[in-house]
């Protein structure tokens, strides 16, 4: 445990010296915010100051927007594609051999550099909408249901990420997979609107995939839509989509270890 520690910390750090990068991230991620709050505020308003839709207020559509935005910095919008890389440069070789599970080493990974990017990129974008949007401020028991969702959403997230990138060792270029797995996720995971705004029949196939676990469960946590046992059941879920997804992951890691060919290197 303490190596993967270690690459953890390591991976953290790194992050940290990308200071232009996620200056330039959170600013982006703001701004796509602010347009995405403005569009809502003209269908409210268009609808009446004190409309609900589907159970949402305003000022919790604005708040689950500037919420989802930040969690971009965990994957809530699109999969990280360096196991690809290494596989397309051959450097996956290396990693297969040295004496630790290659699983665990690229977790350790994600998992340091996601939170530097959510206790930096992802906590000062949601501060940018309770300054200029007002939005939500959690009550300690929400912020704590969000502690646990947010950390399953990693995991669930990482299941994800390293499907997609596990392609990479079938297809000379996966780049086709890679859209259509961000495409999917950024629809059905709640990213752009909460599932709730579906249409019946697209918000049942929503929360039968496991997107929801990455993005729009933690945001409703967050808001403190779910609580009580219903927090217990949601909590739950996610736990299922980890072991699912990772469990996956690593069966289909051990079918390519059959045949593993490199392309390049």
């Amino acid at each position: 445990m303490r190596l993967y520690y270690e690459i953890a910390l390591r991976s953290f750090r790194r992050a940290m010296t990308y200071r232009t990068a996620y200056i330039a991230g959170l600013l982006t991620n703001a701004f796509f915010a602010a347009l995405r709050c403005a569009v809502l505020i003209a269908v409210y308003q268009s609808s009446g100051v004190d409309s609900r839709v589907a159970g949402f207020t305003l000022q919790d559509a604005l708040s689950y927007t500037w919420i989802t935005q930040s969690l971009i910095s965990i994957g809530a919008g699109w999969v990280a594609f360096d196991i690809m890389l290494t596989i397309r440069s051959g450097d996956v070789v290396t990693d297969l051999m040295r004496p630790w599970s290659f699983w665990g080493y690229w977790l350790s990974r994600f998992w340091g550099e996601r939170l530097f990017n959510l206790l930096i990129r992802g906590a000062l974008t949601y501060v940018l909408g309770i300054l200029y949007f007002s939005a939500h401020i959690p009550t300690l028991g929400q912020a704590a249901g969000f502690a646990c969702a947010i950390s399953l959403a990693l995991l669930v997230s990482f299941g994800y990420t390293l499907l997609v990138n596990l392609t990479a060792f079938w297809l000379i270029d996966n780049t086709g997979v890679v859209i259509i797995a961000n495409i999917l996720l950024s629809f059905f995971s709640g990213f752009l609107l909460p599932i709730s705004f579906f249409p019946p029949v697209l918000a049942a196939l929503a929360r039968a995939l496991p997107f929801q676990a990455i993005t729009g469960l933690p945001a409703q946590v967050f808001l403190g839509h779910v609580a009580g046992p219903e927090l217990v059941q949601t909590l739950a879920l996610q736990v299922w989509w980890a072991v699912i997804l990772n469990g996956l992951g690593l069966l289909v890691l051990q079918l390519a270890l059959r045949k593993v060919v490199v392309q390049g290197g």
